[in-house]
């Protein structure tokens, strides 16, 4: 499985990462995770939410981990991180994670959309 940050989410994470001390190896074990379910078919809907109102000019699965476990957080919950999936060979080895964006929950309403269509429309 191959991982890619876009150059938001990598600024958006070193600033979280300076506030939450946690953060980077809170993330190494998400994607420890996620390689085993990327879609997380086996978790209820709050922890993870498919994003599918972006319009017909974007391709893709896009998803929003709701439930993003920092252990620097006193409500563990609070961080969100949205990210595409992307597996053209069916084989979860071949498959890849863009890391679009990672948030508070108290600092933003939503993902931020613009965002996903600058990148991703066709």
């Amino acid at each position: 499985m191959k991982f890619i940050e876009l150059k938001e989410f990598l600024n958006e994470f070193k600033k979280l990462s300076k506030k939450y001390k946690s953060l980077e190896e809170d993330f190494k074990d998400f994607k420890l995770s996620i390689e085993d379910d990327p879609t997380w078919k086996e978790l209820p809907s709050e922890h993870i939410v498919n994003i599918s109102w972006l319009g017909d000019n974007i391709d893709g699965d896009f998803y929003k981990v709701r439930r993003f476990f920092c252990k620097s957080l006193k409500s563990k919950w609070d961080l969100r991180i949205v990210y595409k999936f992307s597996n053209e060979s069916n084989s979860i080895e071949f498959c890849e994670i863009e890391f679009i964006e990672i948030f508070h929950k108290n600092t933003k309403e939503n993902h931020d959309i613009k965002r996903i269509k600058k990148y991703y429309s066709k």
